[in-house]
């Protein structure tokens, strides 16, 4: 079989090939590329240069035919995933099942090449003979114009693209017959307003560590509290309600970047399970995600959920415009604490409190940068005390 090849607009590169070729990306971002023994590394061109320079340091296991992923998750420690070419083509081709994918078909991709989510739509179109087109910058009026300028038929979306959409008004091209989202969970009345204009979403869970979707929902599905899960993947809950998964697109490893400026090497996965960190329930192959274990924070001997807090606070003041933060704090054991984008976002926060119980009330409102990783997810824990 012939390498998955990679176009750009100046130029062509397969997974396996070194070095690696410049040229403008179709996409949001040029991803920068290296070579790394035999297989490339994918690194998002606004990692911090010091980081970057850690990265690029780091000892690469002997792993040809791989790609490297930089991943934070929702924790915000740097992780560099290797997947093997065999693991994007397992993932790809359950995907392209799961929509009915075929050569007829025209993906549109807003999503940068250095996440799984990206890179998963050129692999799929390399497998079914498909045709994909970049929509760069992201912008919602563009990326309408270039879907319906393409014929566009396929597409994968994070949440807050979709929130774009929905506060333009932007109705979806009538080609469009299904648009994968990713990335973070998908708020029921944001799906709901996105449905009114036509957006044929469909609500996934996947990882970088699983070269993308696990579980999507089907095309004309009607609820969407469970999503199947894709038919390579096994799955199962602990005794603590943490999924874990298994099956040809986990990741090889990854190689962990310590606070010290260490870099480690280590694969994750124990007989072939990995343990994802997110609280779900799984009823025969239907799964329904719960939200991460790190969204559990332990406030006056109460446990508290505070991701469901968030959605709660976000549905009265705006879901990209308010975050809830989690510290340490030495006499409750956690605390959080409200960041607002902007004065109007803060006061509207301020009114809403009351949706927080009374031993978890936030213990200060501030305006400033909600801290996100790249595909908009936010990142509850930095460290040390907020506010």
């Amino acid at each position: 079989m012939e390498p998955i090849r990679f176009n750009f607009q100046h130029s062509t590169f397969f997974l396996h090939t070194s070095p690696m070729p410049t040229g403008q990306s179709l996409l949001r971002e040029p991803p920068e590329a290296w070579p790394v023994r035999g297989a490339f590394l994918l690194l998002n061109p606004r990692l911090d240069a010091g980081l970057r320079r850690r990265v690029l340091a780091a000892e690469f296991p002997d792993l040809p035919d791989h790609a490297w992923l930089a991943t934070s998750g929702t924790g915000g420690r740097l992780k560099i995933v290797a997947l093997s070419r065999a693991a994007l083509e397992a993932g790809a081709a359950a995907v392209n099942a799961h929509l009915a994918a075929t050569a007829r078909d025209v993906w549109i991709n807003p999503l940068p090449l250095f996440h799984a989510g990206g890179l998963g739509i050129v692999v799929r179109s390399a497998l079914s003979g498909a045709r994909w087109i970049g929509s760069a910058p992201w912008n919602p009026a563009s990326f309408v114009r270039d879907a319906e300028d393409a014929g566009a038929t396929l597409a994968s979306l994070v949440p807050a693209q979709v929130h774009d959409l929905v506060s333009s008004r932007a109705m979806s091209p009538p080609s469009l017959r299904a648009i994968v989202v990713g990335g973070g969970a998908l708020d029921e009345t944001l799906r709901a307003c996105a449905a009114d204009l036509g957006w044929p979403l469909l609500p996934s869970y996947g990882l970088t560590e699983t070269a993308s979707q696990v579980a999507t929902a089907l095309i004309g599905a009607i609820g969407f509290s469970a999503l199947p899960l894709l038919p390579h993947v096994g799955a199962r809950i602990d005794e603590s309600g943490v999924l874990s998964l298994r099956g040809p697109s986990l990741l090889t490893g990854w190689i962990l970047l310590g606070e010290d400026g260490a870099a480690r090497w280590e694969d994750p996965k124990s007989d072939g399970w990995l343990r994802t960190g997110d609280r779900a329930e799984l009823t025969g192959r239907n799964l329904r995600v719960l939200g991460r274990v790190d969204d559990l924070v332990k406030i006056r001997g109460e446990l508290v959920d505070v991701a469901a807090l968030e959605r709660a606070l976000q549905a009265r003041v705006g879901s990209d415009r308010v975050g809830v933060l989690a510290a340490d704090d030495e006499r409750n054991g956690g605390a959080l604490h409200v960041v607002a984008s902007d004065a109007d976002a803060a006061e509207a926060a301020r009114a809403a409190l009351d949706v927080f119980p009374p031993f978890a009330r936030p213990e200060s409102v501030t305006i400033g940068g909600i801290p996100r990783t790249a595909l908009g997810k936010i990142i509850r824990r930095g460290g040390g005390t907020l506010g």
